[in-house]
């Protein structure tokens, strides 16, 4: 594969890459971190990429692995950054105060809850692709999804009555 090939095929994935990273680590620079490093790996396997029939799954299946790796050296929850708050109006800050409830709620997630709603809900993929990329059944990642949106559910449902 040349190396205009790869960045053709490369290219389209990274801000899906980049989006997951951050929605998991909570943290845009580690999140940069595993973006590169995921590129890095990709393109150490160029030349056997195309043996993979979805390299979007194998892309994302590697960017899982290193976000996995950050949050196990720095233990199982990773202390989110303050964000500056900008005067907003009340219902911008009714909408942003349920973003950061929905965020902080998706924390308490088991991991593979986490990732599976992310993949599912944010990222748009199917249960086969990602029982590919987590490594499971698609009865599996049924469950995991169905768990994690329970729990989010029942949280909200009585936070929010």
């Amino acid at each position: 594969m040349s190396d205009r090939e790869f960045w053709e095929i490369i290219s389209p994935l990274n801000t899906s890459i980049l989006g997951f990273a951050i929605r998991l680590l909570s943290d845009e620079e580690k999140a940069k971190d595993v973006h590169q490093d995921t590129l890095e790996k990709l393109w150490q396997k160029r030349k056997s990429l195309n043996k993979h029939k979805n390299i979007k799954s194998f892309a994302m299946t590697i960017a899982k692995n290193k976000c996995i790796d950050v949050m196990r050296r720095e233990g199982r929850y990773i202390e989110q950054r303050m964000e500056d708050i900008q005067l907003l109006t009340n219902q911008d800050f009714e909408t942003h105060d349920m973003i950061e409830q929905i965020k902080l709620r998706m924390k308490q997630l088991p991991t593979q809850q986490r990732m599976v709603i992310e993949l599912k809900d944010f990222q748009g993929f199917g249960n086969e692709e990602i029982g590919e990329i987590m490594g499971m059944t698609v009865n599996n990642v049924r469950v995991n999804l169905s768990r994690g949106r329970k729990f989010l559910t029942e949280y909200f449902k009585h936070e929010w009555q």
